[in-house]
């Protein structure tokens, strides 16, 4: 029974977790690319394009309608905005200790909201305008009715476990995978204990397609699409490495999909990164222990969520092989509270208990010793690609409504909530456009996905492209007056390749293919503009904040 020193040991951990999702939330770079389109789209009104702009998005459009709500109450503020994540993920604090209460006992129960109040990727998307905090808890929620249905089959247990499922489905495109094997293995336990009928089975599948039948074009949009991202969406081991790593320690690596080896950790400047064995190596030794021994005991529900959460994940690495999905820690959202309970079940067996309190010590002091005192603590991490610094450094370089803009990589309209573009000239190259840009004859972009490396590498190899030269001197260079100004605004994250390196990749097979085709293709266009910028004006005003960068040339 659980009784009122339960519920103050809970708060506590509530306030702790509360606490550290509120600690430096007023992030100075502003909202980035995606937090921008959660923005844009609570924006809308339901007359003026609100719907629209939801299916013209990837993912379903539940969240969009909790953010129109919460606006809508709260205003949209930065901070406020941020809010509206930090909510949903406390609540997950507590659900997660009834997750664990279900799956073992009480002590587990503390253990699942204690590490839920503590986890890095926790924390970090708690202070992210995006729906990944409210998919924690629809899924910490569904299989926490899925354990308590596995147990006693009550009607008020059907209806939560069909209302929590739901829930995942529409607020994340592929959480219907997770529901699948939820339901999949959830009645196939049922049935077999001879808990269940077929009738009963039908009816919530049922039920549940139904449910999600008008959704289903955005399913189709996301299995069909294809999208730019791929060009970096390659699965490997290493990334599978990181997803466990998030999990598990404070030190948040697969944030973005940019490739990273692990070696590049481990090792820096020559010598050992004890930082990260203590901080990352050493939870994933923990962890890996405490599953080795949940799986050893002969728990059904234990059995249950790790099957399911296996097929899942399983599903997940055959969507990054195909370039459907990337594999990054974000996207496997709908598993996580499953890993926990496990995880935390798997701590809760180790024996004798002296090595379990020495255990918990040591993950539990590792992570909130990395929380207190490091700058990289989840909580502290900037996305340095936020869009208030181009604004900022549009603002520095003093420029006029006559002067020209080159913008790289984002539309214009990405910087409208910090920046009245349209008191501004400004050209773009997008990564949906560049084709169209550089090429005479583009293609389709499919083609470009595919074949892009190919189609571009005597451009990338000469550094020359006559074509995208052309462009720029006839709409930019030709159309300016004396004492005219140009800037060029580059993201470096993806335009970070000079001449001399692009040579060198361009010369290597091997670095050649490793190197993401973005990467590779903002390199070139960047390079380009800068030397015919040099060639045609004289360079004024440079200045760099955050992942942004602008150049500034005037007219003589």
């Amino acid at each position: 029974m659980t009784n009122k020193r339960t519920y103050f040991n809970l708060f506590l951990i509530v306030i702790f977790g509360l606490l550290i999702r509120l600690t430096a939330i007023d992030k100075p770079d502003g909202l980035w690319n995606d937090e921008y389109i959660s923005w844009f789209i609570s924006t809308k009104s339901t007359s003026d394009g609100f719907f629209q702009a939801i299916f013209q998005n990837c993912h379903m459009p539940l969240y969009y309608f909790y953010l129109k709500i919460w606006t809508f109450l709260f205003g949209n503020g930065d901070v406020t905005l941020r809010i509206s994540s930090v909510l949903p993920s406390v609540l997950s604090i507590i659900t997660m200790f009834f997750v664990g209460k279900e799956i073992k006992n009480e002590e587990t129960g503390y253990l699942c909201a204690a590490f839920s109040a503590m986890s890095g990727f926790l924390i970090y998307f708690s202070q992210e305008v995006r729906f990944y905090s409210l998919l924690f808890l629809f899924s910490a929620l569904a299989i926490l009715f899925m354990m308590r249905l596995a147990e006693k089959q009550s009607k008020a247990n059907y209806i939560c476990f069909f209302i929590t499922n739901l829930l995942v489905i529409l607020t994340h495109t592929i959480g219907f995978v997770f529901v699948f094997f939820n339901f999949l293995f959830l009645f196939g336990y049922l049935k077999k204990q001879g808990k269940i009928s077929a009738k009963v089975i039908s009816v919530l599948i049922g039920l549940t397609t139904l449910a999600v039948l008008p959704f289903m074009p955005f399913l189709y949009k996301t299995l069909t699409g294809s999208y730019i991202s791929q060009f970096w969406s390659d699965f490997s081991f290493t990334k599978l490495f990181f997803v466990v790593s998030d999990y598990v320690s404070p030190i948040q690596i697969n944030l973005i999909n940019t490739p990273i080896h692990v070696s590049t950790l481990l090792i820096k400047n020559g010598k050992l990164n004890t930082g990260y064995i203590i901080f990352a190596i050493i939870p994933i030794l923990i962890s890996l222990l405490c599953f080795i021994k949940a799986l050893t005991k002969n728990e059904y529900k234990i059995r249950l969520l790790t099957v399911s959460t296996l097929c899942t994940l399983l599903v997940m690495i055959g969507a990054s092989l195909t370039g459907k999905m990337v594999l990054i820690t974000k996207y496997t959202t709908e598993i996580y509270p499953a890993f926990i309970a496990v995880f935390m079940a798997g701590l809760f067996f180790i024996r004798p208990e002296n090595i379990r309190k020495i255990l918990a010590i040591v993950l539990f002091g590792l992570t909130f010793s990395y929380l207190m005192i490091s700058d990289f603590a989840p909580q502290k991490l900037r996305r340095e690609e936020g869009h208030k610094l181009v604004a900022d450094l549009v603002r520095d370089a003093k420029l006029s409504g006559k002067d020209k803009i080159l913008l790289l990589y984002y539309n214009p309209n990405r910087f409208g909530k910090y920046l009245k573009t349209d008191d501004y000239t400004i050209e773009s190259v997008t990564k949906y456009n560049f084709q169209y840009k550089v090429l005479e004859n583009p293609p389709y972009q499919r083609d470009v996905i595919r074949n892009g490396k190919e189609m571009f590498y005597d451009n990338f190899q000469s550094g020359n492209n006559e074509y995208f030269q052309k462009q720029i001197k006839e709409n930019i260079f030709d159309k300016m007056e004396k004492g005219d100004k140009f800037a060029l605004i580059t993201l470096n994250s993806v335009s970070f390749i000079d001449e001399k390196r692009m040579k060198e990749v361009t010369e290597s097979s091997d670095l050649y293919n490793r190197m993401p085709f973005l990467f590779l293709i903002f390199s070139h266009i960047t390079n380009s503009v800068k030397a015919d910028a040099n060639a045609e004006l004289t360079p004024i005003f440079a200045e760099a904040s955050g992942k942004w960068q602008i150049y500034v040339w005037q007219k003589n």
